[in-house]
């Protein structure tokens, strides 16, 4: 099981340890190396924070999981349970901030570790009854209506493509990532965002 622990990070199942926000890449990969199947991820962006004229753009591309960084790039394998990390904005770029953590897994088929927050298995029931237990307030986040965030957690959970009722991907970030001077929150920018700026030259 992989448990969620909001403005600490997440423990990682089988004894490997927790990966805790504020960690330096060196030493979330020592985390991670312990895990068999661990690997550098390779990147098949390029995208810098550099590229972005506007905080706003690097942000988005920086949730949206599409900035370059490549002290940040490992990714373990749990079975069919993916986990990967980030650091976070300007002004934290050399600590983790930012988790990621998906089930690779064809549709109707279950993941092979539960993913938890506060006992409730966030990939193992319908999206609707584990938004209902989540502490609000909720709303829906971009880039569908059908993605949602928890702030308070600092919480953003995504699903594959309906039919499949079942959150299937999750980011966990720390409280303050960096990104204050032009976002009003973790999850949105005061003025919007758009991460394929930079993308589109």
């Amino acid at each position: 099981m992989l448990e969620l622990l909001p403005e600490v990070g997440v423990v990682l199942p089988a004894g490997a340890g927790t990966l805790r926000f504020g960690a330096t890449a060196e030493e979330a990969a020592a985390t991670l190396a312990a895990v068999p199947g661990s690997h550098r991820a390779r990147q098949c962006m390029t995208l810098t924070r550099a590229g972005y004229k506007q905080l706003r753009h690097a942000h988005d591309a920086w949730l949206g999981g599409i900035l370059f960084d490549r002290s940040w790039n490992t990714v373990a394998t749990f079975g069919n349970i993916v986990v990967t990390v980030a650091a976070g904005g300007p002004d934290r770029t050399d600590r983790l901030t930012l988790i990621t953590v998906e089930a690779n897994t064809p549709p109707h088929t279950s993941a092979t570790h539960a993913v938890a927050w506060d006992g409730v298995d966030l990939f193992g029931h319908p999206a609707q009854d584990v938004a209902a237990v989540l502490p609000g307030p909720t709303r829906p986040s971009s880039p569908t209506a059908d993605d949602l965030t928890a702030p308070q957690l600092g919480l953003w959970l995504r699903r594959k493509p309906r039919p499949v009722d079942r959150w299937s991907q999750l980011t966990l970030l720390d409280t303050t990532t960096g990104w204050e001077p032009c976002c009003t929150g973790t999850f949105a920018c005061s003025e919007g965002g758009d991460g394929l700026v930079g993308i589109l030259r």
